[in-house]
């Protein structure tokens, strides 16, 4: 089944409590609906004021909302302008995403070690006693853009040479073509998180900006394990959608969670 997009449905202008949510949501909605494009210039705090009947501070409000949740973007000498577009995920390789979606990706090594495990870790990856993991850290963009950090763990055992080649490319590839290692699927917990300060000086953002945090776990062709990763995304720059099967038809029961 593929991705269906259902059109936006302007919501009810009713006043909400606080007004401010209300102003916001208007916004909102001229926005999603394209009244507003990318980088038109967003009503002042003094007009919208005035055209709503609130206050400067509510309209200030409302414009530091839709700011946090990264629909517009703010200038302290030019005003208030509509963001550009989120860019679209799904669970996949970032390489591949970017560039069917024309994004141009970018890829820049932060980490590359080995080091001793924890039990968790050591476990998912069948690490031997006395074994070792390659830890990879990459900042990823798109079209120079900073937008994720990934930390991707893998068993020094498996990959004893990893760390020796080009890590700017897709990982999943060069398993695939040094290790004959075919990630296939990937199981995946998406959450919303706040950026610390490493990682919002790396995305060139705000300390406690809003972030999207993925925790994935990466099978091979074979069923095992070959990758554990969290990646952190910004919050204003992406959304992730899914496709998933209605619940109720025949042979869609949700598969049980792997260990």
């Amino acid at each position: 089944m593929g991705v269906v997009s259902v059109p936006n449905t302007p919501r009810t202008s009713v006043r909400t409590s606080p007004l401010y949510l209300w102003v916001a949501s208007l916004l909102r909605d001229s926005i999603e609906a394209g009244q507003l494009g990318p980088a038109a210039s967003v009503p002042s705090e003094r007009v919208l004021s005035e055209r709503y009947g609130v206050s400067r501070m509510t309209a200030r409000h409302a414009l530091e909302t839709l700011m946090l949740e990264g629909y517009v973007n703010r200038d302290a000498r030019r005003g208030t302008f509509v963001a550009e577009p989120r860019l679209r995920f799904s669970v996949g390789s970032f390489t591949r995403i970017m560039t069917e979606g024309d994004h141009v990706p970018g890829c820049e090594v932060l980490t590359a070690s080995t080091l001793n495990p924890d039990p968790h870790v050591s476990e998912m990856l069948d690490i031997p006693a006395g074994g070792r993991i390659h830890l990879v850290q990459r900042l990823r963009t798109a079209r120079g853009e900073p937008i994720a950090i990934e930390n991707i763990h893998v068993s020094a055992e498996r990959f004893p040479d990893l760390l020796e080649f080009d890590l700017t490319g897709s990982l999943w590839e060069l398993l695939r073509s040094r290790y004959g290692v075919h990630p296939k699927e990937a199981d995946a917990r998406v959450l919303a998180v706040t950026l610390d300060r490493f990682e919002a000086e790396t995305l060139r953002v705000n300390a406690g900006s809003p972030a999207i945090a993925l925790t994935r776990t990466v099978y091979s062709a074979d069923g095992d394990i070959v990758e554990l990763a969290r990646d952190v995304y910004r919050g204003d720059r992406t959304e992730f959608y899914v496709t998933a099967p209605v619940e109720g038809i025949a042979g869609t029961a949700p598969r049980p969670a792997r260990r």
